[in-house]
């Protein structure tokens, strides 16, 4: 996911052509891609190597609190973090295409949101900007509405993270991490007034319709007041909060972090996600979300949670564990609520004549 991809993919579909054969035009015109490809493949495994290591090195220093994880804690959870993904997510960007007035069904919305967020993971990240615009079509909505409400949704939800993880690790981070992490969260202070400035009604809408200019497709006429948008974020943080709460159920006991103390995995993982979405090369931020978590939790980390470790090393192992445990977490999550969605709007799923008809 990234917040320029998919203003490159506006006319992906717009006038009713096929979004397969424009991506291949796309890969045609950005030049030898696999060698990008290989890159982000080999800068990836370095860092999964990176982080793997100290798990298998000190598995046996933390092993004791590897075993303090509870399955029925994971599956409750994972359950938590698909009702964030629905409440707060597919919902929310349910709401921005409403405002383009596109009114669509929750269930095929839902799913629509939910297939393309795990086509993220494919290589190539054109495939989430196509495979929902080529999914909303059926109800209506163009190429060039759907990739611009998708651009509003993830600019405001990467605003709402990276507010996140200033509001919990601003005061302490800033004397505590080092490294990775540092570097991440000077990067996010410095997204708040440019992300500030892109939300504002004549900035966007001014540089997506130069956009449609330049590409032969339509202005957007109807949009969102700064009002709405500041109301979708204000529920967006509300949703991060109860996303943190889901990452503490998970993680409190083996880490022995009081409830008092969420904010730290609320900060870290707000940040980590950031550094994922930020990073072009890696498909879902994988690795790079995994290493900016480890890096910045092992900073951040209250004292008395330290103590419970035999040496840094071994706390260092079981947050690298942690990292990993929180992906298949979050990949849980994901699919609990596509099996869902999926259930619910099996006829549109198969395309059955007439299952796209409700259209308001």
């Amino acid at each position: 996911m990234r917040v320029d991809q998919p203003i490159s993919a506006l006319g992906a579909e717009g006038s009713g052509s096929d979004p397969l054969p424009y991506a291949r035009r796309t890969r045609a015109r950005s030049g030898p891609a696999w060698v990008r490809r290989l890159i982000g493949i080999v800068i990836t495994l370095g860092i999964f190597l990176w982080i793997s290591r100290p798990i298998f090195i000190n598995w046996n220093h933390f092993k004791s609190h590897v075993w303090l994880l509870s399955w029925g804690r994971f599956f409750l959870a994972s359950a938590m973090f698909a009702g964030f993904l629905f409440v707060f997510r597919s919902l929310c960007w349910r709401r921005i295409l409403l405002g383009f007035g596109h009114r669509l069904p929750i269930a095929p919305a839902t799913r629509i949101w939910s297939s393309s967020e795990l086509a993220r993971y494919l290589p190539g990240v054109i495939w989430q900007v196509v495979g929902r615009a080529y999914l909303a079509r059926p109800y209506g909505v163009s190429g060039s509405v759907c990739s611009t409400s998708q651009i509003l949704e993830l600019v405001l939800f990467l605003l709402a993270n990276v507010l996140v993880a200033l509001s919990c690790l601003l005061w302490d981070g800033t004397k505590h991490l080092h490294g990775v992490a540092r570097g991440w969260m000077f990067c996010a202070m410095a997204l708040v007034p440019v992300l500030f400035l892109l939300l504002h009604p004549k900035v966007f809408y001014g540089l997506v319709n130069r956009v449609m200019c330049r590409i032969g497709k339509p202005a957007v006429v109807r949009k969102l007041g700064f009002g709405i948008l500041a109301g979708l974020l204000a529920w967006t943080v509300l949703g991060l909060v109860w996303q943190s709460l889901a990452i503490w159920v998970l993680t409190a006991r083996p880490l022995g972090l009081q409830f008092t103390k969420w904010w730290v995995v609320a900060g870290a993982y707000s940040l980590a996600w950031c550094a994922g979405f930020l990073a072009v090369w890696a498909p879902g931020g994988i690795g790079v979300r995994e290493l900016v978590f480890v890096t910045a939790m092992r900073f951040v980390l209250p004292p008395a949670v330290r103590q419970h470790f035999d040496d840094p090393k071994a706390l260092l192992g079981f947050l690298a564990f942690l990292s990993v445990l929180l992906r298949l977490w979050a990949t849980a999550g994901e699919l609990l609520l596509a099996g869902l969605a999926y259930g619910f709007d099996l006829k549109g799923a198969m395309g059955t004549a007439g299952a796209a008809k409700r259209r308001e």
